[in-house]
Formats: C-alpha cells, structure tokens, sequence
C-alpha cells in the first residue's frame, strides 16, 4: 500500500533515465511542475531533443552512470532496459533517493497516479500499481465530475483564504465558514457570473456571517 502524497518540485533537480515517448511524457509533467530535469539516454525523441537544445533540460548522450544521481531529489527509470532498471533502483536506494521504475511497481519506492488537473485542482488516481488501464479509465470517468466551475470555486477560495482567516482565528470557526460557502451551492451558480462578481457575493456572504 502506498502512501498518497503531493510534492513540491520547483527548481529541485530530478533525473530521468531513459529517452524515449514513455520519458518524453514523464519529462513534460516534471516541467509543468517546474523541476529542473536531467535525462540521460543514448537516444531520446525528438520531442527531448528539442527541449535540451532550447536549455529546458540537460541531455547527457549515454548510459547511465551512478554519479547520475547526485543533487537529484527523485528519480524517473523510464528506460526498458531490465538491467538498467535494476541498476538505478539500486544505487538509488543506497543513496537515500526515491526511484519511480516505470512499469515495475517491484523497483518502485513511489508511483506516479493519474491525474486530472482542473485549474487549481489537481485529482490523483492510483489502483496501487496493479492497474495503470484501470486508473485511466476512472481518470476519464472524473472528467465530466470535476468541472471548470469546480476549478474557479478552487480559485475564490483560495483568494478569500487570507482574509477569512483575518476574520476568524479559530480554525472550527474557518471551517464552518468555508462550509457555508460551499452550501451556498457556488459551483452552480459560479458559472453565471465572472471571478470579480464571484469575489464580490463571497466578501458580502462572509461579512453577513457571525459566529
């Protein structure tokens, strides 16, 4: 059983080992999330190539070394080489560094779910391991649940946070606050208005709330 967790990697370092389209798409979610990546691979797609060539990550044109892995935060083996696999999972656990092998949940300290970003919402999707189809299927599934109002709900809540917590310092009081908010049914009705009216009838809601 895996623990779920989110993890913050902005400008820390992850290596990728491998080149092709399974690293490609593990590349471009590791730059949404603002990691600065080194791939090493003899080969990678052209896709890879065009991102080292415009410096968004580092290419080192070989196999992978031990020394690959110093100052990385995490490591991504997306490479089907059994015996380099087997390799950076190894060196990896005796330097302490959390390796994802992808397809082999056997030589994996994490796995990386499926997910469904909605704005500021992100929906993480796990079957341990045991099924990536599976997770994909209920990721599509999700899709039609988490909508773009859900997103912009996500977005006024967070730019009201500050402010509720200025309003009300005891954190049973915020929470029952922020319940208010969200039985006043704003993912219906935040679709018939834009941010700054949203912003507005939540202030007022907020104002109008003792307790």
């Amino acid at each position: 059983m895996f623990y779920p967790i989110f993890i913050e990697l902005e400008n820390r370092r992850v290596l990728v080992v491998g080149g092709g389209p399974v690293a490609e798409r593990k590349v471009e979610a590791l730059l949404d999330a603002g990691a600065r990546i080194t791939v090493v691979s003899p080969d990678v797609t052209d896709r890879l190539m065009e991102l080292a060539n415009s410096s968004r990550l580092i290419w080192h044109q070989r196999k992978f070394h031990s020394s690959d892995l110093d100052g990385a935060s995490l490591v991504i083996s997306a490479t089907d080489d059994a015996a380099t696999q087997a390799e950076v999972a190894s060196d990896a656990a005796a330097k302490n560094i959390l390796v994802n092998t992808v397809d082999k949940p056997e030589l994996c300290d994490f796995i990386v779910p499926s997910m469904l970003r909605r704005g500021e919402i992100t929906v993480a999707i796990s079957t341990s391991g045991k099924s990536p189809a599976l997770a994909a299927e209920l990721r599509r599934r999700l899709d039609s649940v988490v909508t773009d109002a859900m997103a912009r709900t996500a977005f006024v809540l967070g730019a009201i946070r500050s402010e509720v917590h200025d309003r009300f310092p005891d954190s049973e009081q915020r929470k029952r606050v922020f319940e208010m908010i969200i039985d006043s049914g704003i993912v219906d009705w935040i679709s018939t208005c834009d941010d700054a009216a949203a912003l507005s009838r939540v202030r007022k809601m907020i104002e109008g709330i003792s307790l």
